[in-house]
């Protein structure tokens, strides 16, 4: 993913860069926005068997279904406000594979869904009662964020996590329920967990797109003394998971507290690289997959450390006269920053203005004392994860205290989905998480924070 830098209007798309707000494939297959009073009733696990589960997510305009056990995840279809089907892949919905009806008791409350697959006899899964759910909202300053928490049905009091989001407007339940589905999972292992809307997403105040690190890393931190305050979360066992962008958010935090008790970070740029230098590694891989002229991929680039420099400097120089030129190419201008005259540098209302394009988060990942769990996916088209892997390694190794974890998952995609590419383009035809991928982080976790202390 990159920035086509189009127009100041335009260069919202950027934030696909730094975490994953993908432009949803097959977005057609549901146009409506979900209501939330209607439609979080749907979410949770649904309990299918012994110790098995299915769990329902979802986005402002989809459901998703998960299956912790093997890793299926499919975005559904509406066929009716209760009814929704899924069909061989991620977002490809023909043809239909199975078909799943929610249903309300006499209050109106969901208590079960069945599941009708093809070629087997229906099956009736009841609403696993192993969380409770609770709205909550916090402040950071003036702004006030949103969001779920998510406590464990096991006696307390319970160690618990704060997610932090990718880029875009994510509301608490993330980029394809990524955040609702993990959360879900950790709870029903004993973790307490906290998800929120973004600043000025669903129904916290603020403005994401003139957000910086540090604004989203005090929203997160503003969320972890939320769970301090109270009696049936452990407040010394509170850590931060996030993923992509989130990787300079919560590297961040930790210069901000020192409360932090362990981070998990999945597919995280911010590992190892600045923002501009990510920035440089996704147009070069983008503009190459797109089957781009070298020539054209070195335009763009010498285009983009000329935006670079001017930020840094407040000084145009040769940044305006290089976009000119390099428009009069029309292969290449959907790729393209604004001119300098469009660029306000006391505004932070584009990407390269509301973040610290230098910001190197490798020295803070080498003073934080809590352990660390790193996860990347091999196929990671976002991350460049052959050059960040060994970078955060070294900062990790460096510190006093060495617990630490890197695992790159094999033949994965930036969202640890099984991929053959780790193309963008084939995201909708993807089926499952990588084996082990949710397993690991709830192992990881539950060996260094007792649910039953």
């Amino acid at each position: 993913m990159s920035l086509k830098g189009r127009s100041v209007s335009t260069a919202i798309t950027w934030w696909c860069v730094c975490t994953f707000a993908l432009p949803c494939a097959g977005q057609q297959a549901s146009d409506i926005t979900l209501d939330p009073k209607i439609y979080d009733s749907f979410l949770g696990a649904y309990q299918t068997g012994p110790a098995e589960f299915v769990s329902i997510g979802r986005t402002e305009r989809r459901l998703y279904y998960f299956e912790p056990r093997s890793g299926i995840i499919r975005g559904l279809k509406p066929d009716s406000e209760t009814t929704w089907s899924a069909g061989p892949s991620l977002m490809v919905y023909s043809p239909v594979e199975f078909q799943l009806t929610f249903v309300r008791n006499g209050k109106g409350e969901v208590t079960d869904v069945v599941l009708r697959r093809r070629g087997r006899s229906d099956q009736t899964a009841k609403k696993a009662r192993v969380y409770r759910e609770e709205k909550v909202t916090f402040r950071n300053g003036d702004v006030t964020l949103a969001g779920t928490l998510l406590v464990p049905s096991t006696g307390g009091p319970h160690p618990a996590v704060v997610f932090l989001h990718g880029s875009g407007p994510q509301d608490r339940n993330g980029y394809m329920s990524l955040i609702r589905l993990t959360a879900d999972h950790f709870a029903r292992n004993g973790i307490a967990t906290l998800i929120y809307d973004k600043r000025g997403v669903g129904a916290s105040t603020g403005n994401w797109a003139e957000a910086s690190f540090d604004d989203m890393a005090g929203d997160a931190l503003a969320g972890l003394r939320l769970l301090q305050s109270r009696g049936d979360i452990r407040p010394r066992a509170i850590g931060l998971w996030g993923s992509s962008q989130a990787g300079w958010v919560i590297a961040k935090a930790t210069s901000l507290s020192k409360q932090i008790a362990f981070l998990i970070s999945v597919s995280a740029a911010g590992s190892g690289y600045t923002v501009a230098q990510q920035e440089l590694y996704n147009v070069e891989t983008e503009m190459r997959a797109g089957s781009f002229a070298q020539a054209e991929i070195d335009e763009v680039l010498a285009t983009r450390r000329l935006l670079f420099k001017f930020v840094r400097t407040g000084k145009a120089g040769e940044y305006g006269a290089a976009i000119q030129r390099a428009r009069q190419n029309s292969r290449i201008k959907d790729w393209l920053t604004p001119q300098p005259e469009e660029i306000d540098l006391k505004k932070r209302d584009q990407w390269f203005l509301a973040l610290d394009i230098d910001f190197d988060p490798v020295p803070l990942w080498a003073r934080y004392e809590g352990p660390v769990l790193q996860i990347f996916g091999e196929l990671d088209a976002s991350t460049p994860v052959r050059q960040v892997v060994p970078i955060i390694a070294k900062a990790l190794a460096s510190r006093k205290n060495t617990d630490f974890a890197i695992k790159v998952f094999p033949k994965a995609h930036h969202l640890i989905l099984e991929a053959e590419t780790g193309s963008d383009s084939e995201l909708e035809r993807l089926k499952r998480y990588v084996p082990g991928y949710f397993d690991l982080m709830t192992a990881w976790l539950l060996a260094r924070v007792n649910v039953n202390d």
